[in-house]
């Protein structure tokens, strides 16, 4: 299950253009991917230096990106398009990290 962290600076975006960003980028991983279930956490630092306006970390399992740099192409595409549609003028950095999971779920 993908996990998205959205680091932000919130002196630059309102909560309400945070959380339309939170909601879309949860819809293009999860299409991109196929999987469901996948969760977003969005934070603002209380302490900031030459940040850039919006970090998108996502973590999903190793075998999933392995060999898929198409997988960054249509994630890249899709939130692209979305900027356009949703006239949302802030930069994005997307990192994609492949992880080595060992989860247990429900304890």
């Amino acid at each position: 299950m993908p996990q998205i962290n959205i680091e932000y600076d919130d002196s630059k975006l309102t909560q309400e253009e945070i959380i339309t960003l939170s909601q879309e980028i949860q819809k293009i991983v999860s299409q991109a991917t196929g999987i469901k279930d996948v969760f977003v956490y969005s934070n603002t630092a209380q302490i900031k230096v030459q940040i850039a306006p919006i970090e998108i970390f996502v973590r999903m399992s190793a075998h999933i990106m392995n060999g898929n740099n198409s997988l960054m192409e249509d994630i890249k595409l899709e939130i692209t398009n979305w900027k356009k549609e949703a006239e949302f003028s802030h930069s994005i950095n997307l990192t994609l990290i492949p992880m080595n999971w060992q989860i247990e779920i429900g304890l």
